[in-house]
């Protein structure tokens, strides 16, 4: 369950960071609010960066235990 978390996480994490319009067009494709609100994209760095920590601290404590 750790490992899906945080390799969703990792993939929402890069696609803030480096590819914000696939993650509007992602949002946009499912007719629903997929962590693409305005507040989110506009801060998308820091949303970005604190999820690919956070997926890499929950790999982390997946693999040791």
């Amino acid at each position: 369950m750790f490992y899906l978390l945080s390799l969703i996480s990792l993939a929402f994490g890069v696609l803030f960071l480096f590819f914000p319009e696939t993650l509007i067009k992602l949002s946009e494709w499912g007719n629903r609010l997929v962590f693409t609100d305005h507040n989110a994209v506009a801060h998308r760095k820091v949303v970005g960066a604190m999820l690919l920590v956070s997926s890499v601290f929950m790999l982390l404590i997946a693999w040791t235990y």
